[in-house]
């Protein structure tokens, strides 16, 4: 049976990445997945496949599926207010359909 919910994207540097984790973790999210990338934006070009010499400019996407619309409203928010009032990065909410609602 699948179960609507909400899926939180967040894109930016690894720099920022605690952060995020912090309140996630503060929020309640079950869990979230971390996978590193590249790509291109007004600021600078990121290069998935070369080794940055700083490690913390490189780009992650942090996502996390929560069940509840206003906690994941509520997370966004948080993210946006408190890790990027002036930093880059991307956070966005998509409704999704999951199964095994347990896990969320």
């Amino acid at each position: 049976m699948k179960h609507k919910a909400t899926l939180i994207s967040v894109l930016t540097e690894k720099v920022f990445e605690q952060d995020i984790l912090d309140v996630l973790e503060e929020e309640g999210a079950k869990g979230y997945s971390i996978f590193e990338g590249g790509g291109n934006g007004p600021l600078h070009q990121h290069q998935s496949q070369h080794l940055s010499m700083v490690d913390e400019f490189r780009i992650v996407k942090i996502e996390v599926i929560v069940l509840n619309y206003e906690l994941a409203n509520r997370i966004a928010s948080r993210l946006v207010e408190e890790c990027f009032p002036e930093q880059p990065g991307i956070v966005s909410l998509s409704e999704v359909e999951i199964f095994r609602a347990q896990k969320f």
